[in-house]
């Protein structure tokens, strides 16, 4: 009996071996406090540590005093919350089959994702118990809140959390591809839902459209390769003196219907262009922008913005006034406009069309904009394209509901509740999802804006010495517990 047991164990040791060889790795630990242990399906629990390689199917849990770092093979970076239960169901990296589905079971995490979610947001997934989180190359956190442990948090927190939303627009409708920058930060993709801000640039592809609407139920349609920059958007109904909104359009075409800012106060809304300001008279209203009307921040344009393409603007500067067919047309479809340019300003009223060559020249009045031009591409007109009703409810955070909390710090997740309904969410935005659907939050709960788990990137060689937020000594016994989940 005893040869047989040592036999039957020695073939045990050589299947586990050849299991192990075979295990597909997927990532590595690269920090732990306390206790980390992980669990691949039908194998026992091991104690892991930093250097251990993860694999797919593997459920990682870390101690009540603990957290750890993470990083998966597509570059994502993880910090895993104590008291959280974590699965990497697979991952896959195979060129033109990049996929990641992962599960939050328990706790939370914060995480700032690697090349497969910038594909798509189906393409890297985070499923929970009420919520499935689609992530598009962001920073977010993730929580689970389970009884008051949340609120005793955002309780505690000294700091107040901002409680206004930088959002000032959504994505209403978009056909193609889209893409907006803020003054220098890196360009992030746009999809339907998704918020804008002020200070973002927004560009149309080729064979494209987007419809943006805004707070005050202002209305922006952006045809084909078009640009679109949102100087100032403030909206305050109690004050409708402090309300203004100031665009610049740049190049291409643009539909636009004004909102509540522009009934509240006709001087609060204005649109800058390469060729006129335009003064708001509660009106609707299209622009079309080419040739030389483009403005140069609309892109980069190497020829343009060499040193030869800057001298040859100079010489060729004189002969713009006369104009080589190209320029911008405005014509109004409800109210008025008023075109303010270099030599004087121009009233337009509903059902007229002017055609402004340039900034240098007179504008002339035509029957219409030319045929080629006057549909954009059939992007539709903003005011008949509705926007879902509860595109602006955000709910207050005063009181933490158990449940999932996301919120995101930079990029775009997309969070589908248990209703079936998307929720897309914003740089700043935060949102709750329980049992029944999700909706975003008026501001970001203070006890994920404040948390005291370090972001991913924070976690560095040189900061690991430093890293003793739970106060976790060498030989503390709470620290050193190992629970089997």
């Amino acid at each position: 009996m005893k040869i047989f047991a040592k036999v039957s164990i020695g073939l045990l040791g050589t299947v586990l071996s050849l299991c192990s060889v075979a295990a597909v790795e997927v990532g590595e630990v690269t920090f732990a406090r306390g206790v980390l242990t992980g669990q691949v399906d039908g194998e026992q629990p091991r104690l892991i540590g930093k250097g251990v390689a993860l694999q797919n199917g593997e459920t990682l849990n870390t101690g009540s005093r603990g957290f750890a770092l993470i990083e998966l093979s597509d570059g994502t970076r993880m910090t895993l919350r104590p008291n959280t239960t974590f699965k990497i169901d697979e991952i896959k990296t195979e060129t033109g089959n990049e996929s990641a589905f992962l599960s939050l079971i328990r706790g939370g995490l914060r995480a700032i994702t690697g090349f497969i979610s910038k594909a798509s947001p189906k393409a890297f997934q985070i499923n929970t118990a009420v919520a499935t989180i689609g992530i598009r190359g962001t920073e977010f956190d993730a929580r689970l809140c389970e009884g008051s442990e949340c609120q005793v948090e955002d309780d505690a927190t000294n700091q107040e959390a901002q409680r206004e939303s930088r959002v000032v627009g959504r994505v209403a409708l978009l056909r193609g591809k889209a893409s907006a920058i803020e003054d220098g930060d890196s360009s992030r993709i746009l999809s339907t839902g998704a918020a804008v801000y002020e200070r973002d640039q927004i560009q149309t592809g080729i064979k494209s459209f987007a419809v943006i609407a805004f707070n005050d139920e202002t209305r922006a349609t952006l045809s084909a390769q078009s640009a679109f920059r949102i100087e100032e958007h403030e909206y305050n109904p109690q004050q409708p003196d402090e309300s203004n909104s100031f665009f610049n359009f740049l190049q291409g075409g643009l539909r636009l219907v004004t909102g509540f800012i522009g009934k509240l106060n006709q001087k609060a809304v204005r649109v800058g262009t390469p060729t006129a300001t335009i003064g708001i008279r509660g009106t609707g209203f299209d622009l079309v922008c080419e040739g030389a009307c483009v403005s140069s921040n609309a892109g980069l344009d190497p020829a343009r913005d060499s040193l030869l393409g800057k001298l040859l603007n100079l010489l060729v500067r004189p002969a713009y006034a006369l104009g080589d067919g190209n320029g911008m047309y405005a014509k109004v479809w409800s109210g008025a406009i008023e075109l303010e340019l270099g030599s004087g300003k121009l009233l337009l009223t509903n059902g007229r069309t002017a055609y402004l060559r340039n900034n240098l020249a007179q504008p002339q009045l035509i029957p219409d904009i030319p045929a080629g031009l006057r549909n954009m591409g059939g992007a539709p007109r903003p005011d008949r394209v509705p926007m879902p009703e509860d595109a602006f409810i955000e709910l207050d955070a005063s009181v933490i509901e158990p449940g999932l909390y996301v919120n995101v710090r930079k990029g775009d997740v997309a969070v589908q509740g248990a209703d079936g309904k998307t929720v897309n969410l914003g740089a700043g935005e935060a949102l709750q999802a329980g049992p029944l659907r999700a909706v975003r939050l008026r501001f970001v709960p203070a006890f994920q804006k404040f948390d005291q788990i370090p972001d991913p990137a924070r976690i560095t060689v040189q900061g690991e010495k430093m890293m003793n937020l739970f106060g976790a000594r060498g030989g503390d016994r709470e620290s050193m517990e190992c629970t089997v989940r």
